[in-house]
């Protein structure tokens, strides 16, 4: 069996709200279709970055990496990976136009074997726990509002954007505390934004709050910084949600000793085989993953296969409230009221385009 065909469509969806406050205008996404000789498809939903059109990831699909897939065979994946990865290092594609185009050709791959993404990774189980992840609010009354609208849809876990001020995301996480009570997991993700000093002086206080981790607080590559942050707290510092440079960037990483843990997902790491390779790395090297949002609501349900399939990660990410990111699909991620997500056992990714809408928002 061999691919025949790759094509991009490209659609808008309303900026979704963890963005808003940064990027102005509509979300664009870009459909990738993946089709095997006798018709089978399988889809991504990659998510156009910092605000730019779909165009810039589609043109580098369809010009860069599209030849180097057709007429192989989509039920080995790692191989056209490797061919895709190379162009990476030197700046001829994104990660993002890589990481579109192994999610669809995993999709298909597992479509035309009659079973789920999750099962080709591994098939470890069929379930997990999902934690909330906030957007930005302007005060702490907002944020506890979220917390709460959380906990009542069965989340049992809860990860906070702050105000990136080091004082005032003190008292925010003390208030998330006292309002979740002592037995809700709660974490605190500073997006690079903290200098070293106030990096302990906030990370000193989530240990204090007993938070479950506390991510990202220093500049990226800041290794130094981050090796003595580990070593002036208890609570485990993790991070490489955005690191450039694929699996291998993770070891430059790790061998500096600068997290407890790797965010893993497939919008930045390069897609599933490059989800599976970093974890693969952490694995060998003693060191947990942890889920980051794959940044589309296809993406996310890509790194659900991923995590149940090959890891013994708890807990997903799922960014809340979850209708606004929900565009594109004619079925989503659902969390039960216990706060777990399942696996579906349909083959592939287990969802579909809802075609009516894409045709109603195209952009190219």
């Amino acid at each position: 069996m061999q691919i025949r065909s790759v094509r991009t469509l490209c659609f808008a969806q309303p900026m979704i709200p963890i963005h808003a406050q940064t990027f102005a205008g509509a979300l664009e996404l870009v459909l990738t279709i993946v089709e095997a000789q006798d018709g089978s498809q399988g889809y991504s939903l990659a998510r156009a970055h910092g605000g730019q059109s779909g165009a810039v990831i589609a043109n580098q699909i369809e010009a860069s990496l599209r030849a180097l897939v057709l007429g192989r065979d989509p039920r080995d994946p790692a191989p056209l990976w490797d061919s895709m990865a190379a162009l990476e290092p030197a700046g001829y594609v994104s990660v993002f136009a890589i990481s579109a185009l192994d999610v669809a050709i995993w999709d298909l791959a597992a479509r035309l074997q009659g079973v789920s993404v999750a099962q080709l990774c591994g098939g470890r189980r069929s379930r997990m726990q999902a934690y909330a992840s906030s957007s930005h609010y302007d005060t702490v009354d907002a944020y506890l509002a979220d917390l709460q609208a959380a906990l009542a849809l069965g989340f049992t876990a809860y990860k906070v954007h702050p105000f990136y001020d080091a004082g005032r995301d003190i008292v925010l996480a003390r208030a998330l505390r006292e309002a979740a009570g002592p037995s809700a997991r709660l974490m605190l993700d500073a997006a690079k934004r903290y200098s070293p000093r106030d990096a302990v002086q906030v990370g000193e206080a989530l240990q204090q709050l007993d938070y479950h981790w506390y991510e990202e607080p220093l500049p990226q590559q800041d290794w130094v910084a981050y090796r003595a942050l580990r070593q002036a707290l208890q609570i485990p510092v993790i991070g490489g949600e955005t690191l450039p440079g694929l699996y291998p960037a993770i070891a430059n990483a790790l061998d500096a000793d600068a997290y407890a843990a790797v965010l893993c997902d497939v919008y930045w790491k390069g897609g599933i085989t490059g989800c599976l390779r970093t974890i693969a790395l952490c694995d060998a090297r003693g060191v947990a993953v942890a889920s980051h949002h794959g940044a589309s609501a296809l993406m996310n349900l890509a790194n659900l296969h991923v995590l149940c399939g090959a890891t013994d990660v708890d807990m997903i990410e799922v960014l809340v409230p979850q209708e606004p990111y929900q565009h594109g699909l004619a079925s989503y991620l659902q969390v039960g009221s216990d706060g777990w997500v399942e696996v579906s056992d349909s083959p592939g990714l287990g969802a579909l385009p809802d075609w009516a809408y894409i045709e109603a928002h195209r952009t190219s």
